[in-house]
Order: C-alpha cells, then sequence, then structure tokens
C-alpha cells in the first residue's frame, strides 16, 4: 500500500513520537519464519518511554532458533497468534515514527505478517543501529551500542528488553541531533549517508482505527511486568 499523504519529512525529530518495535522469529526468512515475540515501546516527547505491547506470539509452525531467544514450543502454546494481535500492534505504532535496532530485519517480518492479513501499510521509520554513523559513531550491534553509552543492557534477546534498549538509545541520538541543530528529519537526510529509510520520511505515521479502549485480553508477556513498566493499552488515539 503506498504512503499516506503528509509526510514526517519535515516535523521536527524531538517532537516526534517515536514507537520502537522489537521482534524475536523463528529465522531470519519472513514467510518461512514466523514472530515469536513482539514488544512496541513508545517514546514521546517529554516523557520516559512507555512499554504499549508485550506478548509472545504463536507461530502456527514448530519453534526454531530456541537457542537464540530462548523461547520453546510449550512457552507460545496458548500464546495469541497474530491475527490476534495485530490491532494492538497497529495502535501502538499509530501517529508515530517506528525505530528499531536494524530496523529493515524487523520491517521484513512486519510486512510479511501484516500483509497476510490485509493490513501492511508503509510507516515512516528510522535504525537506531544507522543513527550511530549520522552522529559520527561507528553501526553496531545492541549490545556494543549500550556499552559504548552507559546504557544498562543484558543481552537476552527478549523483545522487552531489546525495544527498551533501543528506546533509550534512540533518546541519546535523538538529543545528539537537537544538540547539533539537526532538527527536522529532513536534516537527517543531509548529513552525507544514503540510508534506504530516508524515504520513508515522505509517509505520514499510521492513524488507528481501533475503537475499543481496552487490550486484548490474550497477551501473555514472557516475563512478569517490572513495576516501572505503565501499561498504557488503548490510551493513545
Amino acid at each position: 500500500m503506498p504512503c499516506r499523504p503528509s509526510g514526517v519529512l519535515h516535523q521536527i525529530i524531538h517532537e516526534t513520537p517515536i514507537a520502537v518495535l522489537d521482534f524475536e522469529t523463528t529465522g531470519l526468512t519472513p514467510g518461512f519464519d514466523r514472530v515469536v515475540e513482539v514488544s512496541v515501546v513508545r517514546v514521546d516527547p517529554g516523557s520516559p518511554p512507555r512499554l504499549m505491547l508485550d506478548t509472545l506470539i504463536n507461530p502456527d509452525r514448530r519453534m526454531a532458533a530456541t537457542e537464540v531467544h530462548g523461547i520453546t514450543d510449550q512457552a507460545v502454546a496458548d500464546a495469541p497468534r497474530f491475527k490476534d494481535v495485530a490491532d494492538d500492534l497497529l495502535h501502538a505504532l499509530s501517529g508515530c515514527v517506528l525505530a528499531a535496532h536494524n530496523v529493515y530485519f524487523d520491517l521484513r517480518f512486519l510486512r510479511f505478517e501484516l500483509d497476510r492479513l490485509g493490513l501492511f501499510q508503509e510507516v515512516p521509520h528510522l535504525c537506531t543501529m544507522h543513527s550511530r554513523p549520522l552522529l559520527g559513531l561507528k553501526a553496531c550491534g545492541l549490545d556494543d551500542a549500550c556499552k559504548a553509552d552507559q546504557i544498562a543492557f543484558t543481552p537476552t534477546h527478549s523483545s522487552r528488553s531489546d525495544s527498551t534498549a533501543a528506546a533509550l538509545l534512540w533518546m541519546r541520538y535523538r538529543d545528539a541531533f537537537k544538540d547539533r541543530r539537526v532538527l527536522t528529519f529532513h536534516d537527517l537526510t543531509k548529513l552525507g549517508k544514503k540510508y534506504k529509510f530516508f524515504s520513508s520520511f515522505e509517509c505520514g505515521p499510521l492513524t488507528s482505527t481501533r475503537k475499543a479502549k481496552k487490550r486484548s485480553t490474550s497477551l501473555k508477556p514472557r516475563m512478569p511486568l517490572e513495576p516501572e513498566y505503565e501499561r498504557t493499552f488503548g490510551a493513545i488515539g
């Protein structure tokens, strides 16, 4: 589906809500592989990160890559299917620029899973990994980036911990861009790099069509929620 009009190209970066997405999957190939966990952490201007969505997903296939993410067939046996949480996911992403650490990986799975349901729309997105070279830093994995920026992070390949860490990184990079007078998404495109995600800034954010003000009751977080996480399902839009 083509971009919606009114893209984010000339929006002020530090005034724009960002939704940080992380998937855990059975492998690297959308279609053959499926999503087994999803989390979304939202970063609003002037506010701490908020956990918007966090659940295991039943992939409707045998589990794989357990040695990476630790998720087993038993863990997802009674978890919701992707179709059951698609509305929650779209709601969590609505009104935001999507971000991820290595966004191309997560975006390919997002496209596949939503295309199957006839729900995919192009969305403005950016990459926290490739934001680093825009600041003169080396592109690196999430663990190394957190070490470099002194952000506490344990690389467990949990969607919740990965999306939270990437959100904290984005807040550092967002502030660094502001300090350097890189104020709009258009300004990012003028920093000497030619990243594919720049073209997505011509798209407008998703607009939630969700009417319900309660989250899905079938969500199944892998871990109990820590007290500092604020559950805000249905609070936006």
